[in-house]
Parts: C-alpha cells; structure tokens; sequence
C-alpha cells in the first residue's frame, strides 16, 4: 500500500511538472507557427491535469471516509474559514486619488511626461498603487488582530468584514 502511495505521489507531480511545461511550450509553439505541436501541447496538458484531478479527488475522498469511520472525539477539528477580506469605497478611492496625484506630480515634473500619456500612466499606476496600499492594510490587521486573538485580546483597527 505504500508504495502505491509514493508511485501515485510521484506520478501526480510529474504530471504537474509536465502541466506547467506544457503551460510554457504553447505560447511558443504558437509563436513559431506550429499548430500541430500546439494541439498535442493541449492534449497532453488537459491529460495531465485530468489525472492530477482525479488522483486529489481520490485522495480526499479516502480521507473523509477514514475520518468519518472515527468515533466522533478522535476526528481531527474542521478549519472555520475566514471572513473575506472587504474593501471600503471610499478608502480605496481616496487612496486612489492620492496615488494619482502623486504619479501625475512625478510624471510631469519629474520625468516631464506630456498631459495624455501622463494621465494613461498614472491612471494604471495609482490603480495598482492603490490595490496594493488597501490590501496592505487589510492584511496588517487581520494579522495584528489574529496575534491579538492568539492572546485573548479584542482585534485592533477597522471592522474587516
């Protein structure tokens, strides 16, 4: 039994390795014009992740009947799920006022960009600045706030959810 379990582990990560080579090849098969090598590319990747699918399935499914054939206080405790993560309007676009202010100020002064690629630009930057500003804290909090929890302390910062 387990050496059927390493053969089937060993198997499903070459499996994924070639995915992920299949993945790579595409783009260039396509690129170089050769639509044959394209096609079995795509072959050989949905077969791949066919097997990785089946194979996980299988496995959780071997799992939940093991663990549902324990007594009720020998099964392992289900993970609760977070609460997702939920951004404020008004946060995330002042945020993005202000990234668009600064990369704008930059741009121009700066670099000395005209006014149309300028305004391009600088709506792309202050959009992934943003992003990256908001999700920043968020996750500070909810880290800070699970240590705090570790400790029996209430969470720290804004309502999360």
């Amino acid at each position: 039994m387990i050496t059927r379990r390493v053969l089937t582990i060993f198997f499903a990560t070459v499996a994924t390795i070639v995915a992920v080579l299949m993945l790579l090849l595409i783009p260039v098969s396509v690129t170089l014009g050769r639509y044959a090598n394209v096609l079995g590319e795509a072959l050989i990747l949905v077969a791949c992740v066919g097997y990785v699918t089946r194979v996980m399935r299988a496995d959780r499914r071997r799992r939940r009947e093991a663990e549902a054939a324990l007594p009720p206080e020998r099964r392992p405790a289900r993970r609760v799920p977070r609460r997702p993560i939920t951004f404020q309007l008004r946060e995330t676009l002042f945020a993005f006022l202000v990234w668009f202010v600064l990369v704008v100020a930059f741009n121009a002064f700066v670099v000395g960009i005209g006014p149309v690629p300028n305004v391009g630009i600088a709506v792309f930057a202050a959009f992934m600045l943003a992003t990256l500003t908001v999700t920043g804290r968020h996750m500070m909090f909810r880290l800070t706030a699970e240590e705090d929890s570790d400790r029996g302390a209430p969470p720290p910062g804004p309502h999360l959810g």
